[in-house]
């Protein structure tokens, strides 16, 4: 529980000033950016007729995004966003679930030491609980790294991962509304909702209460957009290394796993890309 919150920083000098960052978020979102990349090009090089049991999976995700972005923003305008829609929650998915894999690393370490304690190696085993086993091994043994790779953490439990994502939402949904509207139209429309200024009121705009509330409305959208995500994911993370700590005595939390790394990640990948597709609506 003493490493709860706990936040790995990397301090580097650029143009003399000294600059402090995470770095586990950025490498693990290159981590996500990369495991895509391998599997679209694995899937396009065995795209099949009759489709197997991943490709119709792939299937399925796409028709059923596709069928709510058409419907939502109509024949005209959806079939555009329908790879945006579904590239997004494709990589919001991945990256909330990033988190639930082991860390391959630490576990071939692992059998290695304990292969290696049966050979009469000089490594202590601590063991804490069923499910708590901690091994001590010199430095001098070439596996020692093994041992201490870091696990993988979920991008999106970071707000600045969920920030970047909101604020690529913001640039496109915007972009649509100029494209749309026109300039003019784009930013009259935030004196005109709720009530149109008609005529000669509008050079009157900055008058208008609403003007202020919609631009307020504005920026808001990108944080709730943005904090929604991350909230729900970093929650769900901590209470399960709360709980895991408590009663690792005890029992492994599997429900918890399942509940807030399958389901509840799910979800708010659905839910951050359905609020995109509604935003882009609110532009036509």
């Amino acid at each position: 529980m003493d490493q709860l919150g706990k936040v790995t920083l990397f301090t580097f000098n650029l143009l003399g000033k000294s600059i402090t960052i995470n770095p586990t978020p950025i490498i693990m979102m290159w981590i996500v950016m990369a495991l895509l990349v391998v599997i679209s090009l694995y899937s396009r090089r065995h795209f099949k007729l009759i489709p197997g049991k991943i490709q119709s999976l792939f299937e399925l995700i796409y028709e059923f995004l596709e069928e709510i972005t058409v419907s939502t923003l109509g024949k005209k305008d959806g079939p555009r966003y329908v790879p945006f829609i579904v590239t997004l929650f494709i990589f919001i998915l991945v990256a909330n679930y990033i988190g639930i894999f082991p860390n391959l690393f630490q576990i071939g370490g692992t059998a290695i030491a304990l292969v290696h304690k049966l050979m009469g190696g000089n490594i202590q085993i601590i063991v804490e609980g069923p499910t708590s086993m901690n091994l001590i091994s010199h430095s001098q043994y070439w596996y020692t790294f093994l041992l201490d790779a870091p696990f993988l953490e979920e991008p999106t439990k970071s707000v600045n991962t969920d920030l970047a994502l909101g604020l690529i939402v913001f640039l496109l949904v915007h972009a649509y509304g100029i494209k749309n509207k026109g300039i003019y139209k784009y930013i009259r429309s935030f004196a005109d909702d709720p009530f149109e200024m008609k005529g000669a009121w509008i050079i009157f705009f900055f008058l208008n209460p609403f003007f202020y509330l919609n631009l307020i409305g504005m920026v808001a959208n990108v944080v709730s957009h943005s904090f929604r995500l991350f909230g729900n994911i970093f929650g769900g993370s901590m209470i399960i290394v709360i709980v895991s700590s408590l009663l690792k005595f005890f029992l492994l939390p599997v429900g918890l796993f399942a509940f807030f790394g399958l389901f509840a990640g799910l979800v708010q990948a659905f839910v951050f890309t359905m609020l995109a597709v509604t935003y882009i609506q609110q532009q036509q």
